[in-house]
């Protein structure tokens, strides 16, 4: 009975003591997800989002920066436990703010941000209008005005070499209009940025689902032995795409049956019938029906590209 009780306390104690060092760690779960790769999973909300690293021989390139600059604090900290490699690069896989917040802390390290070209336009006025627009807080307005725009653009496809190893940076369309997959060849790894959402409802408010189920269409072909990082929830794998997929191509296809005033009803309830488990449904999901719904009748507002006189490259 003495053996049982003392394998009892020390098994207690152990999940206090792992308890507690989780609370006390930094607001991600850093995953490895292929040699020298590694998906930082958000914390129950900790971070905001998802980020990534890619460990070169010569350089290291982090996909994403979080929503909280704490969180990117402890991420650069955690690439310097990995490696004694620099941070070359950041790569920014959309404007939205929970996942270029952080990008200062970064370029202070002496990154260079890139992104796609639309990104530098988007990254305050349409964050604006994503958290409130003319309503939006005095606190939230100052986190926008504070955000550091990317260094660099590109338009379609560029790739960047780290030293013995090749991350491919590609513009697909989708979510924003400036979205960025990085893949990592060697190590059969994709990072798609909120272009994939695993099992949680996804942000809509800058989409065009239909192009986005064509970008969905064209990573299955990367098939089942690559490794897909979303922008939010945990590591994925081909059948987690699928099934993301799947929520896309159902809304759309209820939104285009709906008719009449109980329309958004409609498609609320039998989305909720399948996806209600999906996280962030109650928020996300359901404002999600709206957008769809104004995206079929082509009265969807999403952001469209500033002019730029000035050479972005």
């Amino acid at each position: 009975m003495g053996n049982v009780f003392r394998a009892l306390i020390v098994a207690v104690a152990a999940v206090w003591l792992a308890a507690v060092a989780r609370a006390e760690g930094p607001a991600f779960d850093l995953k490895p997800v292929g040699s020298g790769v590694y998906a930082a999973i958000d914390r129950d909300g900790e971070a905001g989002a998802n980020a990534g690293v890619v460990i070169g021989k010569d350089a290291v390139l982090v996909v994403d920066t979080f929503y909280e600059p704490a969180a990117a604090e402890a991420l650069l900290t955690e690439i310097r436990r990995l490696t004694k490699a620099p941070v070359r690069y950041v790569v920014n896989t959309h404007h939205h703010i929970d996942h270029t917040a952080g990008n200062a802390v970064f370029a202070n390290a002496g990154a260079t941000t890139i992104a796609h070209k639309n990104v530098r336009d988007w990254i305050k006025s349409e964050n604006l209008r994503l958290l409130g627009g003319d309503a939006i807080t005095p606190e939230r307005r100052a986190r926008v005005e504070a955000l550091t725009a990317p260094d660099a653009g590109y338009d379609g496809t560029v790739d960047i070499d780290l030293g013995g190893r090749r991350v491919r940076l590609r513009h697909l369309l989708g979510h924003t209009g400036g979205d960025t997959v990085v893949w990592v060849e060697d190590a059969k790894v994709v990072f798609l940025g909120d272009l994939f959402w695993r099992q949680a409802a996804p942000n809509l408010i800058d989409a065009r689902v239909a192009d986005w189920i064509a970008t969905l269409d064209r990573m299955a072909k990367l098939g089942d032995g690559t490794t897909f990082v979303p922008g939010h929830g945990d590591v994925g794998t081909l059948a987690d795409v699928q099934a993301f997929r799947g929520y896309l191509a159902d809304l759309s296809a209820f939104a285009g049956e709906a008719k009449g005033d109980n329309a958004e009803a409609d498609v609320l309830a039998r989305m909720s019938a399948k996806y209600a488990d999906w996280s962030f449904f109650k928020s996300l999901g359901t404002k999600g029906v709206g957008h769809m719904l104004a995206e079929r009748a082509g009265t969807k507002r999403a952001p469209v590209p500033v002019p730029d006189p000035t050479p972005f490259d």
